[in-house]
């Protein structure tokens, strides 16, 4: 039986919640480091990782690890550019990592996730290739990813320069490039803003990815590109009893930002059984008088054209209002999270801040932002999780001359490790999570959890 759209949007929200509001989203525990998924050394404590990655597969360090739940299967990690580069600085040849772990017991600081890593040969970490092929160099990089019915699919950011300007928001034209630099010619090859692919790999060799289907199933003959503004781009599965509700019908979420640390997500709407065809989509384009979300075609999403002939959203297309300071969104992750019974959003803000957002339905109305991690120079995080920009005596720089401060970035919830924490008849939800923080300076992924309290 074939579901028309309104109706699985219908039994999607009859599995997650109808509550018109986004709850009140706090933290219980403060974040804590539970240990350093990457590198040989732990920055902190100069004492042996459980990983080893230099010595096992030959990475010293790398950067994001978006989590891909095959669940039962692995927990697959897409990561950022590794180092030591095969290369010099470069947008061109693949350099980033891609690492499993079957472990489902919580992480610990003794053997953190068991995470082993793609490897041609021993100590020769495996850089995970795009067939067309597109740049995957120093800054072009998978965004995120899902897996759906057996295969691992992915977004990679490409087209970025190694160097780009600085980009400010723009909401109005949000592809528009800064002024070219000798850096970045700002062309569509090389620019600041960049674009993004979808491509598909087998779990049987999960490094190789094709933009046109690995095997005949797959719809991605004509290598459909990417939405106009969805260019970095993660996406979330419907809780569980929802999947079960709707099988093979169901629809997968994803959202995307335009401009890097300088946007609010917009939200698309993926029908399972094309989920690779981005022709499919309906998008998310505000709501109606009476609330109600505003659900349109790919050709509608992208007509808008100003003056200049940029294309420019629809009004109401990002997923939560702007505020001071927020439009920000560069790296991020939207779950549910059963234990809380809401949906989770994260990303970094700003250098030194990580936030949160709920909402009962992924399109919305998202909360204000809880802060789940802010540093300042003056903060305990210097010297114990990050680099401070004076240095840290004994501890390694990683980006030398100087010392570039080590921001934070990155925050993905591992799911799979969630503890429900909820105290029976509590009117308060609860959990501990468990999540993965990229820091600048040390350049490594390190898991992190939190303690949070949700009140619908």
């Amino acid at each position: 039986m074939k579901l028309s759209h309104a109706v699985v949007l219908a039994v999607i929200a009859a599995g997650i919640g109808t509550g018109a509001g986004a709850g009140t989203l706090t933290v219980s525990s403060p974040s804590a480091k539970v240990c350093q998924l990457t590198g040989q050394t732990d920055w902190a404590s100069n004492q042996p990782t459980a990983a080893q990655t230099m010595a096992n597969f030959g990475l010293d360090s790398v950067d994001l690890g978006f989590p891909i739940e095959s669940n039962p299967g692995p927990l697959y990690f897409l990561f950022g550019d590794a180092f030591p580069l095969t290369h010099s600085f470069s947008s061109v040849p693949p350099d980033d990592a891609l690492g499993w772990t079957t472990r489902t017991a919580q992480p610990d600081s003794a053997n953190c996730l068991d995470l082993q890593l793609a490897a041609f040969a021993p100590k020769t970490v495996a850089h995970p290739t795009v067939t067309p092929a597109i740049q995957q160099g120093s800054f072009n990089v998978p965004s995120g990813g899902l897996f759906l019915d057996g295969t691992i699919y992915a977004f990679f950011w490409t087209n970025h320069c190694v160097l780009p300007g600085t980009l400010l928001p723009n909401s109005s034209a949000p592809l528009q490039w800064p002024a070219p630099t000798a850096a970045c010619a700002q062309i569509p090859a090389n620019n600041s803003v960049g674009s993004s692919v979808l491509a598909a790999a087998s779990p049987a060799d999960p490094i190789a990815f094709h933009r046109c289907g690995y095997r005949e199933r797959i719809a991605l003959l004509r290598c459909p590109t990417m939405p106009s503004g969805f260019v970095y781009v993660t996406a979330a599965q419907p809780p569980r009893a929802a999947r079960e509700i709707l099988a093979r019908a169901e629809n997968v979420y994803v959202f995307g930002v335009p401009r890097y640390r300088a946007s609010i997500p917009y939200l698309a709407i993926a029908p399972r059984a094309t989920f690779s065809d981005t022709n499919t989509w309906s998008f998310f384009a505000g709501r109606n008088p009476g609330g109600n979300p505003i659900w349109i075609s790919r050709a509608q999403w992208e007509s808008g054209k100003n003056a200049m002939g940029q294309w420019t959203p629809p009004a109401g297309a990002e997923v939560y209002d702007a505020t001071p300071g927020e439009r920000c969104v560069g790296e991020h992750q939207v779950t549910w999270n059963s234990a809380l019974g809401t949906w989770l959003l994260l990303y970094n803000c700003a250098p030194w801040t990580i936030e949160a957002r709920t909402a009962a339905l992924p399109w919305g109305p998202w909360s204000p932002p809880t802060v789940l991690l802010q540093a300042t120079p003056a903060s305990p995080l210097v010297c114990t999780l990050i680099m401070s920009v004076n240095g840290c005596p004994g501890l390694r720089n990683y980006w030398p001359p100087g010392n570039p401060p080590g921001i934070f970035y990155a925050p993905f919830i591992l799911s799979r490790y969630t503890q429900d924490m909820t105290v029976a008849g509590s009117p308060a939800r609860s959990a501990t999570i468990y999540w993965v923080l990229s820091t600048w300076n040390p350049y490594q992924v390190t898991v992190m959890q939190t303690g949070l309290q949700f009140v619908p």
